[in-house]
């Protein structure tokens, strides 16, 4: 006896094994929408879940590497991050997560490119700063060379243009 599986309030009556043939129209029909549902929750420019080593003691701005949105193709973005910095001397650490919402406007000045909202819980010691071409850069405080650990981890959803 078939088996009903519903997605995007489609449903679709699925073979069990050993039923005879007649099906592949449902069984084609479902695997296309199972596609849609998939291809929808991961979109160009998206940016799943990675992991940056974020370093102590960065005085001048540095490229955060995976996390970059191309303005050629991408209007706004929004990521989700978290961070967490530990040492010998800060034993406790020092940890934030928050959301960066971006968004690209070609007709800005140089260096004006990109509006930039940031909202955060922690302190982590860590400044966000974005260039016009995308890059998304960082400076850190300095919480102690010895025994330090400083680790990001992001994701990035994009509306393209």
């Amino acid at each position: 006896m078939a088996i009903s599986l519903t997605i995007n309030n489609k449903t679709f009556n699925i073979p069990v094994a050993g039923e005879d043939p007649g099906w592949g129209e449902d069984t084609t029909g479902w695997i296309r929408e199972v596609n849609k549902v998939v291809n929808s929750l991961f979109g160009p420019g998206d940016i799943l879940e990675t992991t940056f080593n974020v370093a102590n003691n960065v005085s001048s701005s540095a490229d955060i590497v995976g996390l970059a949105v191309n303005p050629s193709t991408i209007r706004a973005a929004h990521i989700e991050y978290s961070i967490y910095r530990i040492s010998d001397s800060e034993t406790s650490g020092n940890a934030e997560t928050g959301e960066i919402k971006l968004i690209y406007d070609d007709n800005a000045s140089s260096g004006n490119k990109w509006s930039f909202s940031q909202e955060y819980t922690g302190d982590a010691g860590v400044t966000f700063d974005i260039t016009d071409t995308g890059q998304l850069t960082y400076t850190s405080t300095d919480i102690g060379a010895t025994g330090y650990t400083g680790t990001m981890k992001f994701k990035a959803t994009a509306l393209s243009q």
